[in-house]
């Protein structure tokens, strides 16, 4: 029967935990590089930026902050660099990624019943909701003075009530948003369940959902304080990638009439041409 408040196991698991953030570094760092058709889309004016994207730009970016730092916090840190504002950024940017995941759904969830008042008034309370356990939870973390590690430039224990709490409600919502999401596609097509699974993005939310639950299981065993953050940043990863996909569609869809805005023709007898969007956003869904 492993002792897991042993030291010497919170040791080694901790120096898994340093290896590990290195290869979620390199696999976020290759599909940020492999993904990033959007922001270079947005930089360029080929793409409108509407307010879909925000949880997507935000979460995206932080994600990235927080994976560099992450590593960087891994290894010898200058002594002028003060650990203890490291780590309560990364606690903080951490939550503020999965609260992006969960919102990257809503949206895509949103386009589908943007119809019906009050499914959409729901998501918008239960997204809410979401924030604030995640706000809560950031503001339970502690950041000690001593380091298991005196390689490390700190460590972040959360408290093991909050953070289950609000991994049990990330779970929950994001299998709500999965179920939404299949009942509005089956309700608004004569498609079977098989087609709408295979062909409108529901494997991502599925990925999602899974990916959420990790977290939650461990942090109600409450094994350590090492392990109950062991699986926070590849599950993170796992949750923003697949939600980043899923959101995309949502910023190509065209909008409703009532916010086109009326555009001239060209004047009788100019030649015209049919014009084809430069922009390719790589999807895996629609």
């Amino acid at each position: 029967m492993v002792n897991w408040q042993d030291s010497e196991v919170i040791e080694n698991w901790t120096a898994v935990l340093v290896n590990i953030t290195f290869v979620v570094l390199g696999l976020y760092g290759w599909s940020y590089i492999h993904s990033c058709q959007v922001e270079s889309a947005l930089l360029r004016r080929q793409l409108p930026f509407r307010w879909q994207m925000v949880s997507y730009l935000i979460g995206r970016t932080f994600f990235l902050v927080t994976v560099i730092l992450s590593a960087a916090a891994s290894i010898v840190v200058p002594p002028h660099v003060d650990c203890y504002y490291v780590m309560k950024f990364l606690a903080f940017s951490s939550n503020i990624v999965v609260g992006c995941t969960s919102t990257n759904l809503v949206v895509r969830t949103w386009n589908i019943w943007k119809t019906n008042r009050f499914v959409c008034v729901f998501m918008a309370l239960a997204t809410l909701g979401h924030w604030f356990t995640l706000i809560l939870d950031s503001k339970e973390t502690q950041i000690p003075t001593s380091s298991p590690s005196s390689e490390l430039c700190g460590f972040v224990i959360v408290n093991p009530t909050y953070s289950a709490a609000m991994s049990l409600y990330t779970t929950i919502f994001d299998f709500v948003l999965l179920k939404l999401a299949i009942f509005g596609h089956w309700r608004s097509s004569s498609m079977s369940l098989f087609t709408i699974i295979r062909t409108q993005g529901i494997i991502l939310y599925v990925i999602v959902f899974f990916a959420s639950i990790v977290p939650f299981v461990v942090s109600w065993l409450n094994l350590n304080y090492v392990m109950n953050v062991f699986f926070t940043s590849p599950a993170t990863c796992i949750m923003m990638i697949a939600s980043s996909y899923a959101v995309i569609p949502a910023f190509t869809a065209p909008q409703s009439a009532s916010h086109r805005t009326p555009v001239r023709g060209p004047p009788e007898g100019t030649p015209t041409r049919e014009d084809k969007p430069n922009v390719r956003i790589a999807t895996l869904s629609d």
